[in-house]
């Protein structure tokens, strides 16, 4: 079902590129320059993170654990890994684009098709098990469905998907509201920021095994938000420097 969804996704994606394309006048087939190289890349890093981090090995050394990598296997993937393939693929798609107004709409175009994307692919996995949220017995909880479920050592749990699909659909909505008023452009910076945000506060909530774990008052942290933190700020940075040089 997993593949299903990502399929369904992948269409949301190429459909909402097709339209903001077409109405922004850029050429569709440009869009994608590169495409499979970074979907590989991103594939590739997602799947090394959740290996290194759960094994301690860095350096796989040899054939079965570079085929552990890379099998797709029960979706072992880690957040850490699609922080750094995303900021990799961010330059890549930035350097191959030179004028500084077809940056602007494209990169717009690229993170609007994903975010709509997202939004219906993360409704659509509420059911998932490879993270769960905070156990509940509340009337909003999901519980499993097959016997093999993680969500089984719990009587229910807060639907973690729900709770990121609605305020990335939010953030959505409130982006381009301000983008429309503002007449300004380069709104995917905002939205990476405020998705960063929705994640960081779930992360707090969610139950999940925690490496290079670090206590901070009633709460505690780990690498997943020491990376996206680090995103948020160069995000931030950037952002305030593109709009002091009206870029």
């Amino acid at each position: 079902m997993m593949m299903v969804w990502t399929i369904i996704a992948f269409i949301i994606f190429l459909a909402t590129a097709r339209i903001l394309t077409k109405r922004n006048h850029q050429d569709f087939l440009k869009l994608f320059y590169r495409l499979p190289l970074r979907i590989i890349l991103s594939y590739i890093l997602w799947r090394y993170s959740a290996f290194a981090l759960e094994t301690g090995v860095y350096f796989p050394n040899s054939l079965s654990q570079l085929l552990t990598i890379l099998s797709p296997q029960n979706y072992n993937f880690h957040f850490v890994g699609l922080l750094i393939a995303t900021r990799i693929c961010l330059s890549i798609f930035f350097s191959s684009i030179k004028r500084t107004e077809n940056k602007k709409i494209r990169a717009d175009i690229i993170f609007l098709s994903i975010a709509n994307a997202l939004i219906i692919f993360w409704i659509f996995i509420t059911l998932w098990d490879s993270i769960i949220w905070k156990p509940t017995d509340s009337i909003f909880a999901v519980r499993a469905l097959t016997d093999n479920s993680a969500l089984n050592k719990f009587d229910g749990v807060y639907p973690i998907w729900l709770f990121i699909s609605f305020w990335t659909l939010i953030i959505h909505i409130l982006v381009s509201v301000f983008s429309i008023i503002s007449k300004k452009n380069w709104l995917w910076m905002r939205w990476l920021i405020w998705i960063l945000i929705v994640f960081n506060i779930t992360f707090l909530f969610q139950s999940y095994p925690r490496y290079w774990l670090i206590s901070v008052f009633w709460t505690s942290f780990d690498i997943k938000q020491y990376c996206s933190l680090i995103v948020m700020i160069h995000a931030i940075i950037t952002a305030i420097s593109r709009e002091k040089k009206r870029f």
